[in-house]
């Protein structure tokens, strides 16, 4: 199901909506998630905010998502312990399998999802039917090549998932929203897209 926005203006007062009284959410990294998010001047009340995937480059790097993520904790906006985060640099096969145990035990109310280049999302960007709920990806056909994500499986379990696309940005992603083979393996009743 697809709901148009006017701007962003009216995309951050539905998240407002959205963070409020939440008890988890996944959020992915992105441009257009940290873009709405950089304004964003209330308070994130959910107990646990999970980071969907992270690229595994250096802690101090722009291209991690964590750092934006604590920027949100300098300004307030969530507190440390609400974040849940892979934030190790180094690809260590045990630390994802700790991590994806850690998150196995936690359920997640709501998924947003920056939508990517040719329908990838959360650092997915094919079908991998792996058993674990946070695995590592080792070639990504984005750079870095080395990442971690979490499992299609894992954020299916969600109770409502929400894409955000700007429609400047991501004009054919949005045309082609449906037909996205990831997209499909989604639950069509709780998987939305917001544009803006």
């Amino acid at each position: 199901m697809k709901y148009n926005y006017k701007n962003k203006k009216e995309i951050i007062h539905m998240l407002e909506k959205i963070f409020r009284n939440r008890n988890s959410i996944i959020i992915s990294g992105g441009n257009t998630i940290k873009d709405l998010l950089k304004d964003y001047k209330h308070k994130i009340f959910c107990k646990k905010i999970l980071l969907s995937d992270e690229r595994l480059v250096k802690k101090n790097s722009n291209l991690r998502n964590d750092k934006f993520f604590k920027s949100l904790i300098k300004k307030k906006i969530i507190k440390h312990k609400q974040l849940i985060n892979y934030n190790y640099q180094e690809l260590d096969e045990k630390k994802i399998n700790t991590f994806s145990n850690k998150i196995s035990k936690l359920k997640f109310d709501y998924a947003l999802l920056s939508l990517g280049n040719n329908g990838h999302f959360a650092s997915i960007f094919k079908i991998n039917n792996t058993k674990k709920n946070f695995y590592s990806i080792k070639n990504s056909p984005k750079y870095p090549k080395r990442r971690v994500t979490l499992s299609l499986d894992k954020i299916s379990k969600c109770k409502k998932i929400f894409f955000l696309a700007s429609r400047n940005n991501k004009k054919n992603e949005i045309l082609n929203f449906q037909k996205y083979k990831l997209i499909k393996k989604l639950p069509k009743n709780k998987t939305f897209l917001y544009t803006f």
